[in-house]
């Protein structure tokens, strides 16, 4: 039996996600060759924490001819942490698994048979990589009708924090409804015959929360059978060697800004848990670089109050060679921007790293 047709009108408002596209909220990018077009939500959504349904739902939402839905990844989903106090029954049933550290893949019928796409893209090198292993190792698989299966792209040059060695292959996550929504875990998916993500004894998000660490794991996933809410728990270990593997620290952070990138554009590759550090450091970062010239500008502007008609350079300089702010005063005396040397003195430490991130807001 052939499933319906799901109007993307049928998942959310379509005069919010013109909204959100116009805001730049949600990106969309167009299949070369077919009339598909995947809809994902943007750094800035994610910097600005602008998380509607509609923003929640791009998340690798792919649509033919603007209309109809023919593949329905995961809504955007948070760390347990995230959530108020209380609102979530630790003892309500879920199922849990094993949360990989790859790129999402989106299993997609093309015009010559299945293939997969990343979160925000058709062409993404993860994305011709893994239609290429799908289509050599598994072309004969076909998900359950109506389903969209979700996979994690791994494979030696897409590393990206933890080490699986060799391996080169799709591991299967689930999949979802795309009418309902609802999501199930892998071992709901018949006829997948590849790697899946390891289904965990725990069967309540409290039995979840009390897992210990694994070597070389990120986390877990939770599923709460009964409402369907999804729920992300990291391992504390697996933020710090994210930390490590990527360097950020705060001099990463002051010279990409000093360049001239926006604090949207330094949080863009890292995860959602660190975002919060790098707008704390920008902000603190660019209020000294405004408050010390501004100081600078007043007090030019008092110099140049005070001095007599006539004045010359040695006057100028008779005053302003006490000051803490000579070395601005004299390029604001000659027209010249004092901000890039003042940006300079500024340069932070290299050991100056997010040392108190928490998953809270993974």
């Amino acid at each position: 039996m052939t499933a319906p047709k799901v109007h993307l009108g049928d998942l959310f408002d379509l005069g919010e996600l013109a909204e959100m596209l116009d805001a730049g909220y949600i990106r969309q990018q167009i299949h070369p060759d077919l009339p598909l077009t995947i809809l994902n939500y943007t750094e800035k959504a994610q910097y600005e924490r602008v998380w509607t349904d509609v923003t929640r739902q791009c998340r690798g939402l792919i649509v033919r001819d603007g209309s109809y839905v023919v593949a329905r990844p995961w809504a955007k989903f948070f760390n347990y942490g995230e959530h108020p106090d209380g609102a979530l029954d630790l003892a309500a049933p879920a199922e849990v698994t094993d949360k990989q550290d790859g790129s999402l893949g989106i299993l997609y019928l093309g015009t010559d048979g299945w293939m997969i796409a990343t979160r925000g893209s058709f062409t993404s090198d993860q994305a011709l990589h893994a239609t290429t292993i799908f289509r050599r190792r598994y072309g004969d698989f076909e998900p359950p009708d109506g389903m969209t299966a979700l996979f994690e792209i791994v494979y030696p040059a897409n590393r990206i924090v933890l080490d699986y060695g060799n391996t080169d292959d799709l591991i299967l996550l689930g999949a979802v409804d795309i009418a309902t929504g609802e999501a199930v875990g892998p071992d709901w998916v018949s006829g997948w015959y590849g790697p899946m993500a390891e289904t965990f004894p725990a069967r309540t998000l409290g039995e979840a929360l009390a897992l210990p660490p694994r070597p070389n794991a990120e986390g877990v996933v939770v599923r709460l059978i009964d409402t369907g809410l999804m729920v992300k728990l990291k391992q504390e270990d697996y933020v710090q060697l994210h930390r490590i593997v990527t360097g950020l620290n705060a001099r990463v952070v002051w010279e990409q800004l000093g360049a001239g990138k926006t604090v949207a554009d330094t949080c863009e590759p890292l995860p959602d848990e660190l975002h919060d550090w790098v707008k704390d450091l920008a902000a603190d970062l660019t209020g000294k670089a405004l408050a010390m010239l501004t100081a600078a500008r007043e007090e030019h502007e008092t110099i140049l109050a005070g001095l007599p008609d006539g004045w010359t350079r040695k006057d100028y300089a008779a005053i302003a060679g006490r000051s803490t702010n000579r070395a601005w005063l004299f390029l604001l005396l000659d027209g010249k921007d004092p901000s890039p040397k003042i940006w300079r003195t500024l340069r932070p430490s290299g050991d100056d790293r997010p040392l108190n991130i928490t998953e809270d807001v993974a």
